[in-house]
């Protein structure tokens, strides 16, 4: 082993043990400081907004970019939950000077990842109720509903971009299609998300490990230990992807039954992966290999188990514990300035990660579980 990676593992060694020694014990859930430590997050969080292309090897082409479309997504949804007017009046001011508009397509106007900005859109429509704000999202998603990709689902292949063949794009896509139906004409949106996304099921999800592939180009790989290589935040993607859509389909559509068996499924086979400090890796069956956490997996996942508890889809005697094992992760994973640490930057397969490395999405993740713990506890007085 070089002196580098010595250097670097006992770096991160001493950063995991003095996280463990500033455990939070949360025995009793409480609004306030839910709200206070997520408020922190959020304010380090816009506050480097412009300045994340520096830390990125990926660069965002701004704000309609996936990654920040799923921050801010979670921002509307969060700030005017808890009406917070700072928060409301800042993703505001992004929604309305972008004009209500996807990302300009860097491949093709069916690029999955360019439509999850939508979603705050949709809560700024909901708010509103000026047309305008859809119009630029339903305009994209009727084109390709009326003009389906034939691309392949294989990476690399004719079309692949135009096609939801990455796990990932679950979560990007068809919760948008779900969401905007009711306000479409066209009365194929659902159906066309339904069969894209079984097209993507058939393909990518592994039926002995009940776990999703990210892409055809880990079908043949391992894991040092010899396993499948399931990527954490991959199938967190998918699960959280899974939540939103059956929230929006319509209780007579019968194909919603199929959505929460895979949910539940998925959330069996996740939720006993989860470590002692109540995290996730960056990949789910090796994580020797991966030892350190991964706050983006870990923030999702328990999005997922709040949210399956507070829609009668998991049992809470079986989840809570985990449940409340994830928040406490997620809250010990944010850093003395207010940094939410321990994310692994953009990618496509499982990577090491450092306490230092952190992205938007990890925020938006936090604030989606938070809103989920507060829905909980509003419930269970």
């Amino acid at each position: 082993m070089k002196v580098s990676s010595i250097l670097m593992f006992f770096i991160t060694l001493c950063s995991i043990q003095q996280m463990k020694a500033q455990r939070y014990n949360i025995k009793q859930l409480d609004r306030d400081k839910i709200i206070s430590v997520v408020d922190t997050v959020v304010k380090w969080q816009i506050e480097a907004y412009p300045r994340m292309n520096e830390q990125r090897f990926w660069k965002s082409v701004g704000d309609l970019s996936w990654e920040n479309g799923v921050f801010l997504a979670a921002l509307a949804e969060w700030s005017e939950y808890i009406q917070d007017d700072t928060l409301i009046s800042w993703y505001e001011e992004i929604a309305d000077r972008n004009k209500w508009q996807t990302c300009p397509n860097r491949y093709s106007i069916y690029f999955a990842d360019d439509l999850i900005v939508s979603l705050m859109y949709r809560t700024l429509y909901e708010k509103r109720k000026n047309k305008k704000i859809i119009e630029p999202t339903l305009a994209r998603l009727e084109y390709i509903v009326n003009n389906p990709s034939q691309g392949s689902l294989y990476m690399g292949e004719k079309g692949y971009k135009e096609r939801w063949s990455w796990c990932d794009a679950l979560y990007m896509a068809p919760p948008v299609f779900a969401a905007f139906a009711s306000y479409s004409v066209n009365p194929n949106l659902i159906d066309f998300m339904n069969n894209e996304f079984w097209a993507s099921y058939d393909h990518l999800f592994d039926q002995e490990e009940k776990l999703f592939y990210r892409d055809s180009n880990q079908f043949e790989k391992r894991e040092k230990n010899g396993e499948k290589v399931f990527w954490g935040r991959g199938n967190a993607w998918v699960v959280a992807g899974l939540a939103q859509i059956i929230q929006e389909l319509p209780d007579h559509y019968s194909p919603k039954a199929a959505y929460v068996n895979l949910f539940k499924t998925m959330m069996q086979r996740i939720t006993p992966l989860q470590d002692e400090e109540g995290f996730w890796h960056a990949s789910l069956l090796d994580p020797d290999s991966y030892p350190v956490p991964e706050t983006s997996s870990t923030a999702f996942f328990s999005y997922c188990l709040w949210w399956g508890i507070n829609n009668g889809i998991l049992d809470k005697d079986e989840y809570i514990s985990h449940a409340i094992k994830g928040w406490n992760a997620i809250v010990n994973a944010v850093q003395p300035d207010g940094m939410l640490g321990w994310v692994q930057p953009v990618g496509a397969d499982p990577q090491q990660v450092t306490s230092n490395m952190t992205e938007v999405y990890g925020a938006g993740a936090m604030m989606k579980t938070a809103k989920q713990i507060l829905l909980y506890l509003e419930k269970n007085n």
